[in-house]
């Protein structure tokens, strides 16, 4: 049975979409076909037999050929309860039997080469670190001359606070290259080195990075694809509906667990993180895991 899915939204939502895949062509008996801003999601899986551009008409013959054609938008489903992971949503909605244990897989080792000639050009020969303070801007029909704006300001880690982050990070490691991975237009910071590639590379990156430092954006679901631990500094959104257990998330508000009495999504202080706490937390989390296995799960309410 050829079924195609249309699966929009964001790098991180079409992501997190790829921890259902395998059960999705199970169930089928055979690939599907994806309909979607982010062809390079789904590029190589082994479970897609095709993936089409949404610039592509719907009605294209190719896509009417399916025996289904299923949609839903999660954002307007149960999941707007602030009760569900986006994985766990999406399998209500497609009929998948949910597992915490489900987690995003991205297929981008055709692109191994081009990583290690960015990190040669760059000057970086040895230990890394990824980060991403900001985002919520999307890559498509991207120019240098576009301003930045972000569609939810509120998950962004404020600019003067990560500059000391990154100064915080140098000195704890002094060997270690800090790679900024946001686009050109979004803040930059002394000492870290903006990587201006596609974001399916900065994903091969993060394959060999020694950890990561971002907010609820695409690196921390790239790190349930790569099972790589990190930082995630919380703010506008819940770590119980996109964050992942192998990484430490931190909230102002909170210490440890969720606490949904104490979350406001407006509350300007989320994510106002003390420096010095979130690389705290990184030199915990990479020092006491580091001969541990990864264990990557969706967090739940």
């Amino acid at each position: 049975m050829l079924n195609t899915y249309v699966i929009e939204g964001g790098i991180g939502k079409c992501t997190a979409f790829t921890a259902l895949i395998p059960k999705l062509a199970e169930k089928a008996g055979e690939g599907i076909q994806i309909y979607t801003p982010y062809i390079d999601v789904f590029a190589f899986n082994p479970d897609v037999a095709m993936a089409y551009e949404q610039s592509l008409p719907l009605n294209d013959p190719r896509i009417m050929k399916s025996d289904n054609i299923l949609y839903c938008e999660p954002y307007k489903s149960n999941f707007a309860l602030g009760k569900q992971h986006l994985i766990e949503s999406y399998c209500e909605l497609f009929g998948v039997d949910y597992d915490p244990k489900m987690a995003p897989k991205l297929y981008t080792s055709h692109l191994k080469e081009r990583a290690a000639e960015w990190l040669e050009k760059n000057g970086v020969t040895g230990k890394y670190i990824l980060v991403q303070f900001s985002g919520g801007q999307t890559p498509v029909g991207w120019s240098p001359n576009n301003n930045y704006f972000s569609h939810n300001p509120g998950r962004n880690y404020p600019a003067y606070l990560a500059q000391e982050v990154v100064n915080r990070l140098h000195a704890e490691y002094p060997n270690t290259a800090i790679i900024d991975c946001t686009l050109p237009n979004e803040p930059g910071y002394a000492g870290s080195i903006k990587c201006t590639e596609h974001w399916a590379v900065v994903h091969e990156l993060m394959k060999d990075a020694e950890g990561f430092v971002g907010i609820d954006s695409s690196l921390q679901h790239f790190s349930a694809s790569v099972a790589k631990r990190g930082v995630v500094i919380w703010g506008s959104t819940r770590w119980t509906q996109f964050g992942y257990g192998h990484n430490t998330n931190l909230h102002f508000h909170m210490k440890g667990k969720w606490d949904e009495s104490k979350f406001d999504p407006n509350d300007p202080r989320n994510a106002l993180i003390d420096p010095e706490a979130v690389v705290t937390a990184y030199k915990n989390l990479i020092t006491k895991g580091k001969d541990k296995p990864v264990n990557v799960h969706c967090l739940t309410a």
